[in-house]
């Protein structure tokens, strides 16, 4: 019983390997199905007491389809177990049958070696009495070959040269030269060395001529082939160099002519391309070919200072690389030359992508040839080429701001030269033309900037180095480039102030004044740190400091601007009131006037010319504070003061002396004083001008009864109009009284007008 069961189990385990069930030894597991203490009595109880029918049922069903699996599987199994038995069983049958023929081939193998040692022994047996007479013979007879090749050796070079064939006639001069020089006392061979010498340097110059020839000195494999033949045949290293660097140079020249007169019409990227293809191209294979054949050719350089041989015919590794460099840089210095006179024609251009593009592609194409070459310090070079061309397009880029500042200031000044001043009142037109001026100058700034920014873009592989990139952004960019538009914007705006500046129309210092205001303000500092955004340099540049002109300096020469342009304008604005009211006083008769009726037409003029400045001046700066309180009381205040004086009042010699003490203890009015950019100063600093000047010229001029009365009218007039006009009344009121105090004592019979009777005439005027 024993027996059977062990088989069994041993069975059951090698099943549960193979299809990797786990066996345990759970409690449950006398239920478990795939367990060795499965129970069936037990797992039918069990199924019986814990499922209904249907269960049982569909259990039923479960079970039957596992069994036909399980026994599809296990005869699928066997069936596979038994095709291999069978298959190694036929493979063992085969390795008994090809054992046995390999048995039966040894044995023959074997009789065959016993025979042939037979016949060798016999063969060395009757042949080892002429053995040494037939090795004797042997070795005259390959010395008569050898001297036979010596004798048809320069016949044999000849042959070669003609066919070609370079190396094979080497390798018979080396191999001879040795027996030649040693026996070169026997006459035979003197002769032999000497023809063959003849033909050796038939052999020379056509070495030498295909080292020259352009097709083959572009091919490393060949050229090294041909310079460690020279060597064989005794050139010196030096004469090879020379003869390789002479006909390199033919190429590259040819190449150089090609940049210098590159065909019409070409654009700056085929350009680049071609030359890039055809210079750079055919450098690079000149200096890959020298390396090969030279630098590294221990034929031809001492590699190390352990090198001995030959030691007089090689060249120092530091002069072969020297005269490497020497070569490049001569040819690359006339190349870069020529490059540069491109570039700069193109800094003209006004399409700035493709010269971008262009400097990108040519500093990349230098790239390769750097690395190939250090030495030749070929990207430092490329890149002043580069930093020289964009410092030319930014400065073309200036002058094409600065010219286009220039043409619109001037169309401003030929609009307002050929306008009327009656076609800016009521409208804002000097601050559309003030805003359309500063719109265009600033965008076309902002254009400028957008298009240098595709010199730094990250595509640009010039544009990540940190010598290029700082310099570019700080100095050429930020100070070069919207700093000194800035500063010369400002120095020229400056020159409509110069006082020998006549023909610059007013309003266009109005404008221009406006416009350095805004500068001054907001725009300077704003375009500033746009710049900087735009354009920020490496974070590891050092921030400069101390570059002149700074936003700073240009906000406080805009201030400067401004105000000069303001000073020149009241001047001139001033001095046109002040001919005015100059003209109407010289031109009348004082002392033979009429009794006034109205006040006179120059007067209306003069408030008629403030009114339209006020309107012109009120559309581009602010209306400004004003300095103390402006009333009706102190409007009427001169004529409450004429009230207190009788109408038949006459002035005596001590009235003109208390007038005096009078003015000497008010307050001075300062004619041209400072003045801020509000328009109630730039209108104060006109009426001063114009008030001052009606004061001088009543002072000229002597005056009788109805003369100072016309004057009391007139300045009544003035003070009623001009009140709004002034940021400090008290400064109308001073001027005003002192015209007419002047008036006063250069009348002959100084009488005043009632001040109801002057209110009167103004107010029906």
């Amino acid at each position: 019983m024993s027996e059977t069961v062990i088989p069994k189990k041993r069975n059951r385990n090698l099943l549960r390997q193979y299809y990797g069930v786990k066996g345990g030894d759970n409690p449950d597991s006398a239920l478990d199905i795939n367990s060795e203490q499965f129970n069936s009595d037990l797992y039918i109880k069990q199924l019986l007491n814990s499922k209904h029918l249907d269960e049982l049922l569909h259990s039923q069903t479960s079970m039957l389809k596992e069994i036909r699996s399980l026994d599809s599987e296990m005869q699928t199994l066997v069936y596979e177990n038994y095709n291999k038995f069978i298959s190694a069983t036929d493979t063992i049958r085969r390795m008994k049958d090809d054992f046995q023929k390999m048995e039966d081939q040894m044995e023959v193998l074997i009789q065959n070696m016993n025979s042939i040692s037979d016949f060798s022994h016999t063969i060395n047996t009757n042949l080892s009495d002429s053995r040494q007479k037939i090795t004797k013979l042997s070795s005259v007879h390959s010395l008569l070959t050898k001297l036979q090749t010596l004798f048809e050796l320069p016949t044999l070079l000849k042959k070669s040269i003609e066919m070609k064939a370079y190396p094979q006639a080497v390798k018979y001069y080396t191999q001879a030269m040795t027996i030649l020089k040693q026996y070169e006392h026997v006459d035979s061979f003197r002769g032999i060395r000497s023809d063959c010498e003849t033909t050796v340097r038939l052999l020379v110059d056509a070495l030498r001529k295909c080292l020259a020839d352009e097709e083959t000195n572009m091919k490393a494999d060949e050229v090294v082939e041909t310079v460690n033949m020279l060597v064989e045949l005794g050139e010196t290293g030096h004469d090879i160099t020379n003869l390789y660097l002479e006909s390199a140079h033919e190429i590259l020249q040819g190449n150089i002519d090609a940049v210098g007169n590159p065909p019409e019409g070409q654009d700056i990227l085929e350009f680049v391309d071609t030359t890039g293809y055809d210079f750079l191209g055919s450098v690079s294979l000149v200096i890959t070919v020298y390396k090969s054949a030279f630098t590294e050719n221990p034929n031809i350089t001492r590699l190390s200072p352990d090198d001995t041989g030959a030691e007089d015919s090689k060249l120092e590794l530091s002069t072969v690389n020297k005269i490497l460099s020497d070569f490049a840089y001569e040819h690359f210095e006339a190349y870069f030359k020529l490059v540069q006179i491109r570039f700069e024609l193109e800094t003209l251009s006004p399409d700035n992508a493709t010269l971008v593009r262009g400097l990108d592609r040519f500093y990349r194409r230098l790239q390769p040839i750097h690395t190939l070459h250090p030495t030749a310090s070929l990207e430092r070079i490329g890149g002043e080429i580069v930093t020289n061309t964009i410092r030319q397009r930014i400065s073309y880029f200036r002058d094409t701001l600065i010219a286009h500042f220039d043409e619109t200031t001037e169309d401003i000044k030929q609009t307002l030269l050929v306008s009327k001043p009656a076609q800016f009142e009521g409208q804002n037109t000097l601050h559309d033309i003030m805003m359309t001026t500063k719109a265009s100058v600033i965008g076309k700034l902002k254009l400028v900037l957008v298009n240098v920014k595709e010199f730094v873009s990250s595509d640009i592989t010039f544009s990540s180095k940190s010598y290029f990139r700082g310099p570019f952004c700080v100095h050429d960019i930020r100070q070069g480039l919207v700093l000194r538009y800035f500063e010369y914007m400002l120095e020229k705006m400056s020159t409509y102030g110069e006082a020998s500046n006549s023909q610059c129309p007013p309003a266009l210092l109005l404008i221009l004044a406006r416009l350095c205001l805004d500068l001054e303000t907001k725009t300077i500092t704003y375009i500033a740190s746009l710049t900087e955004e735009m354009f920020a340099p490496d974070e590891s540049a050092v921030p400069p400091t101390g570059l002149q002109p700074s936003p700073t300096q240009l906000t406080t020469l805009a201030h400067d601007t401004t105000m000069k342009l303001l000073n020149h304008y009241v001047s001139v604005k001033g001095l046109a009131v002040s001919q005015m009211i100059h003209t109407s006083v010289k031109t009348r008769d004082w002392l033979g006037a009429v009794e006034p009726r109205n006040v006179r037409a120059a007067m209306k003029r003069v408030v008629e010319e403030i009114t339209e400045l006020d309107t012109q001046i009120g559309s581009l700066f602010e209306e400004g504070g004003i300095k103390g309180a402006n009333s009706e009381g102190s409007r009427r205040a001169l004529s409450h003061a004429s009230s207190k004086v009788p109408s038949k009042y006459k002035y005596t010699p001590s009235d003109t002396e208390t007038s005096l003490l009078n003015k000497l203890f008010n307050d001075q009015v300062d004619i041209f004083g400072e003045i801020s950019f509000t328009k109630l100063s730039i209108l104060t600093g006109i009426i001063k001008i114009g008030l001052k000047a009606f004061l001088e010229s009543v002072r000229l001029r002597t005056f009788g009864k109805f003369g100072l009365q016309q004057i009391q009218v007139d300045v009544c007039y003035l003070k009623e109009y001009l009140w709004r006009f002034v940021d400090e009344e008290r400064l109308l009121n001073i001027l005003l009284e002192e015209v007419l105090s002047s008036t006063v004592d250069r009348c002959v019979d100084p009488v005043l007008m009632e001040p109801s009777v002057i209110m009167l005439l103004c107010e029906q005027t």
